[in-house]
């Protein structure tokens, strides 16, 4: 009985299970996928719309990329060379409202959806997890232990079937203390005008997420000049249906075999992201952009390159109007960007707007 009034108390707290994160449907004037999925901002700049054009990190932006490919700078780099990593949540994608998605589809998971039967283990871990998020108090042991019960909670899915969750996940949860916005919407609309002036300069763009690696790949069906093999994250390890727990040495893939999600395997973030980075792409990035310490290492890997001009940014969340930025986190990051060299960005100062104009600050349930 204690344990069911525990499991209840969470689910008040989330706001999921009776509506508090459920009411508040987005209306036809949200800022919707389709308009993310058409922004294309020219090569040379010209139709910027997001951005407030005279801000430092603006002018720092288009300065970087007009002399790294002008063949006649003694910077130009060659397009084989022009590759930019970029971190996820907080950097292009929300992470405030309420929290990291990842982590608000593992307590939906857990707390909410009917289908799933957790373990009374689970349950209890979750529910630490909520009480560390709800404080914003998330240490980097708990960090990879969510990755780890996350990835429990999903095994044994297929492939296609996590896919159909999480898009059906994304698109139906609205975002927690933000208006007319879902989570399959919440991007940052400046951030992807920056994405695709890279790509349209010949930057190869490869996403570095701590969130899982084909959570992030579905959601990005909303940016689709990122393609599932330019995405690094968080893995599970994917085996067939059959296979069991013979070793990949010991099974043989056959037509009516199909894959699915099997345990955890690694976590994508600090310096594991520079890691990777070595491994899966193989050429040291010229760009990169992040929004936490979490992202030094990428960060400093690639402002720290010898063979060309080099640049990180970062974006720093100070708005507290718009979103939900805090004075002191904001101030720590600015003073951590003047450290190393990378240029900050103010959301509050650089951009027009963060998700569109319909998109307003609400109250926030998941923290009461």
């Amino acid at each position: 009985m204690k344990c069911k009034k525990k499991v209840l108390s969470a689910l008040v707290a989330l706001g999921l299970a009776f509506g508090g994160a459920t009411v508040s449907l987005p209306s036809a004037e949200a800022a919707s996928v389709d308009t993310i999925s058409k922004i294309s901002v020219k090569a040379d700049g010209s139709n910027f719309k997001y951005w407030n054009q005279n801000s430092a990190s603006f002018k720092a932006l288009k300065a970087y990329v007009e002399d790294v490919t002008n063949p006649k700078s003694p910077n130009f780099i060659p397009v084989k060379d022009r590759v930019c990593v970029s971190d996820m949540d907080g950097t292009f994608y929300g992470e405030l409202a309420p929290t990291y998605s990842e982590w608000y589809m593992y307590f939906h998971r857990i707390f909410n959806d009917k289908s799933y039967h957790p373990t009374a283990t689970e349950k209890a871990y979750a529910e630490e997890c909520l009480k560390a998020a709800k404080a914003n108090k998330i240490s980097a042991d708990m960090d990879a232990g969510e990755d780890m019960a996350q990835a429990r909670a999903f095994e044994g899915m297929s492939l296609q079937e996590f896919d159909a969750y999480v898009a059906k996940w994304l698109k139906e949860t609205p975002c927690d203390g933000l208006s007319n916005l879902t989570m399959a919407e919440a991007y940052y609309l400046p951030m992807i005008e920056v994405i695709t002036y890279l790509q349209a300069n010949g930057f190869n763009f490869y996403v570095v997420t701590g969130t899982d690696r084909q959570m992030v790949r579905t959601a990005l069906k909303a940016v689709p000049s990122i393609q599932p093999d330019h995405v690094i994250g968080t893995d599970s390890i994917s085996i067939a249906a059959r296979q069991g727990f013979a070793g990949s040495q010991y099974f043989q893939f056959e037509k009516k075999d199909k894959m699915m999600r099997g345990a955890y395997q690694a976590t994508n973030n600090k310096m594991q992201k520079v890691s990777n980075i070595c491994r899966e792409i193989g050429i040291r990035p010229v760009l990169a952009l992040g929004n936490s310490s979490s992202d030094a290492s990428m960060l400093n890997y690639a402002v720290f390159n010898d063979k060309y001009k080099s640049m990180a940014m970062g974006v720093n969340c100070d708005d507290g109007e718009r979103d939900w930025g805090g004075p002191q986190k904001s101030k720590n990051f600015h003073d951590l960007c003047v450290k190393f060299g990378w240029v900050p960005i103010s959301m509050h100062d650089d951009w027009k707007t963060i998700y569109g104009d319909n998109v307003k600050k609400t109250t926030q349930n998941f923290r009461k």
